[in-house]
């Protein structure tokens, strides 16, 4: 019984009770991994062989690291032939064995996303459709949702109003694409992902034999994270579970955040419904938090409606207060971040903070402050410049500034697709190769040259040509401005508004924060062309975990998504303002609010002693400046638990301005010994700016706006805001700024 010694009575209880369903609620750092491994070992230790234990997990490394902990504890036992996996995995394994039963070969080959992607292209050249209008990758996620919802093509056909849908968003062949793709997945002896559990379902059904044999193998189940599971891995599960009803379910309903990838709530919510006779355990002691986060974490969880009753408890302290910062921008939220975290150093290391944001494009700020400080970071998916959207524009970027970058040019050519396709740029390369003559100048005597290409394809180029040539030109006042203008003339926002996916929506936001980067950069730089934001802010992007890699001393950065499972002594929860959090896509959706209101309940349940939220008095978004309201949740946190702080008018952030050399092609970031007290640019233009007196309600003379008057002063009267005659209202950087002072 040495594995219930660490139990408290609520987990002891848990892993006693085997037999029969159960739904074990657990709460955030409840010690839930823990109650899972000692119920495997419960079951085990009562004669049953591990073939007969089937535990779920939604990750590789859960399985695996469940099962170390129970060998660990067991070690006279061998696990070989445990199943204990992913849902993917585990049915795979089933199929594998069992798949001429549904008119499948054993040696079925599983497609990964882009094997699918692949295919479905193929599908919509084949039947001749508008590519601009049937997205590949909008429509693989389309068909992915439809078969974690139970639709297959036949039901899709019979469904009224699916097909009218389709129609309102002018894609009436998209019944034929589905179709096709499920047809020639069979024909060729493949299933992607969601096949793997679509067909684990249909055998069981379709085959009443296999059913009872596997019933039969599944004398106990248990399935982790249960909030996360969709309706067809709730058939397969009631299904297997008919004959032996022990099914033990562990999850958290208020962790429930990722219905976007098709998981269903109400799957724990209404289990008492399925199962009236489960019994009902509840872990509510945390053992990570203080009582002041938790305190926070109940007052803002309990506004939702669709939720299990519990209440999260600790025995730890009552710790600190959240902190609550005002600040004036997303530049400033970022520096300001940095700076708190380098005071803190190194009684708290790097690695004990956090930094979660809503949407990944947020991160770009967060990056800059933390290397305008030294400070060594993480990011977990890709860092803001890596971002493949991201260094596609980069890439045209490049190329209006240097045409012999045959990389960049490859890499853009038929980007966004404009008909110049892969045969073509391998014979363009070949010529170039054979004649040693730059691909750029090839590309510019397409026409007088004897290659290989077609007329239409010879005029694509020549346009791309001149689109490149366009940009090239002097005619553009700033990086920001042609920056501007290219993504207009290239469409790309639309083409990806127009795929409305989660993926194409989050590329929108990155793109636009490329153009806040550029904005900012152009707005507070002299020389504010292409050349010089390349030199600047993107080539210091390729040391900026240089010092990570031997070095586990780094704050980490993710999404909230991302988070899930962690905990940190140190949580930063940026952005917490309306249409960013909550998002822009769930304000009209009662529903949707409920899971953003999740999310931030992940959110701050990750940190073990501290908690900072930052809002933004106003936000760099499309091109302007935007004040957004404070989140609607920090209204719904108990005020006796936060402890707020207002940085947006009398900011003084010290941090040590970088400096980029380049020698021989090779971009160094390096920090000068000289300490920077302000934001300025030098000693000069500090006292320009005290020496200017300026204040609020002063009248000025702008050299191009005409007169107006200051109605803002901020960062430390270096920045103001002026409303002219006209009525517009501008913010201007005082230190370039041609105006004088109106008596």
């Amino acid at each position: 019984m040495n594995h219930l010694k660490n139990l408290n009575y609520i987990q002891q209880e848990c892993v006693k009770n085997t037999d029969g369903p159960m739904i074990i609620i657990s709460g955030p750092g409840s010690g839930k991994t823990r109650v899972i491994t000692c119920k495997i070992i419960q079951i085990l230790n009562m004669g049953i062989n591990p073939y007969n234990v089937l535990a779920l997990t939604f990750t590789n490394k859960s399985a695996k690291e469940m099962v170390s902990r129970v060998q660990s504890m067991i070690k006279e036992k061998s696990l070989s032939n445990l199943w204990a996996g992913t849902f993917h995995s585990m049915f795979a394994r089933i199929l594998r064995f069992e798949a001429e039963l549904i008119g499948f070969n054993t040696h079925f080959t599983i497609l990964d996303n882009d094997d699918s992607k692949s295919m479905i292209k193929r599908i919509i050249q084949d039947f001749k459709l508008d590519k601009e209008i049937y997205k590949p990758n909008a429509i693989f996620s389309k068909i992915s949702l439809l078969k974690n919802n139970l639709i297959n093509p036949k039901k899709y056909e019979n469904d009224y109003e699916l097909q009218k849908t389709d129609n309102t968003k002018n894609q009436p062949k998209f019944y034929l694409i589905y179709k096709n793709y499920v047809e020639r997945c069979k024909k060729n002896n493949n299933m992607d992902f969601d096949d793997l559990l679509v067909n684990t379902l249909n055998l069981l059904k379709d085959s009443p034999k296999t059913l009872l044999k596997y019933q039969d193998i599944f004398k106990y189940i248990l399935i982790d994270e249960f909030q996360d599971t969709n309706l067809l891995q709730l058939e397969i599960i009631k299904i297997l579970a008919e004959k032996n009803n022990n099914l033990c379910v562990v999850g958290d309903d208020s962790q429930s955040i990722y219905s976007f990838r098709g998981a269903n709530i109400n799957n724990i919510l209404n289990f008492n419904n399925l199962y009236p006779k489960a019994k009902v355990f509840k872990l509510e002691e945390n053992y990570r938090s203080s009582k002041n986060i938790l305190d926070a974490a109940n007052s803002l969880i309990s506004y939702n409606e669709q939720k299990l009753e519990k209440i999260i408890w600790t025995q730890k302290e009552q710790g600190e207060k959240i902190q609550l910062t005002k600040i004036e921008s997303d530049k400033s939220e970022g520096l300001m971040i940095a700076e708190k975290i380098k005071k803190n150093y190194p009684e708290k290391k790097y690695s004990d903070h956090l930094i979660l944001y809503r949407m990944n494009s947020q991160s770009r700020s967060i990056e800059e402050g933390l290397r305008r400080f030294n400070i060594n970071y993480k990011v977990f998916g890709l860092s803001f410049y890596k971002r493949k959207e991201i260094k596609d524009l980069l890439a045209y970027l490049k190329l209006i500034v240097n045409k012999q970058d045959e990389e960049s040019l490859i890499r853009i050519i038929n980007f966004p697709a404009r008909g110049i396709g892969k045969t073509s740029i391998e014979k363009i390369r070949d010529y170039s190769f054979d004649k040693s003559i730059p691909i750029w100048k090839v590309l510019k005597k397409i026409n007088d040259i004897q290659i290989n290409i077609n007329g239409g394809t010879k005029k694509k180029i020549i346009k791309f040509c001149e689109l490149i040539e366009k940009y090239s030109s002097n005619q553009f006042k700033n990086a920001f401005e042609l920056t501007n203008l290219l993504i207009e003339n290239l469409n790309l926002i639309n083409l990806l508004n127009k795929e409305n996916t989660i993926e194409s929506l989050s590329k929108v936001e990155n793109i636009k924060e490329l153009l806040n980067a550029i904005k900012l950069f152009s707005d507070e730089q002299e020389n504010n062309t292409i050349a010089n934001f390349l030199d600047q802010s993107v080539l210091v992007n390729e040391n900026e975990n240089k010092n990570n890699e031997d070095n586990e001393n780094y704050v980490s950065l993710m999404t909230i998504h991302q988070s899930k499972g962690l905990e940190f002594s140190h949580v930063h929860i940026i952005g917490m303002e309306e249409n960013i959090f909550p998002s822009q896509q769930a304000m009209f959706s009662k529903k949707d609010i409920e899971e953003e209101r999740r999310l931030l309940y992940v959110a701050i349940t990750r940190a073990q002693e501290q908690v900072h939220l930052s809002y933004c008095k106003s936000r760099f978004r499309f091109n302007s400046y935007i004040a957004n309201e404070p989140s609607r949740f920090l209204n719904e946190i108990n005020k006796k638990c936060i402890h707020e702080l207002d940085l947006s008018n009398n900011q003084k952030i010290n941090y040590k301005k970088p400096v980029f050399k380049k020698k021989e092609s090779v971009f160094t970031f390096k920090t000068p010994k000289k300490k920077l007290i302000k934001v300025s640019n030098s000693k000069y233009e500090e006292k320009k700016i005290i020496q200017m007196n300026l204040e609020i309600g002063k009248n000025i003379k702008h050299n191009i706006f005409g007169k107006g008057k200051i109605v803002n002063l901020t960062d430390l009267n270096q920045k103001m805001e002026v409303e002219f005659e006209n009525n517009t209202k501008k913010t201007i950087l005082v230190r370039y700024a041609k105006f004088d002072i109106i008596d």
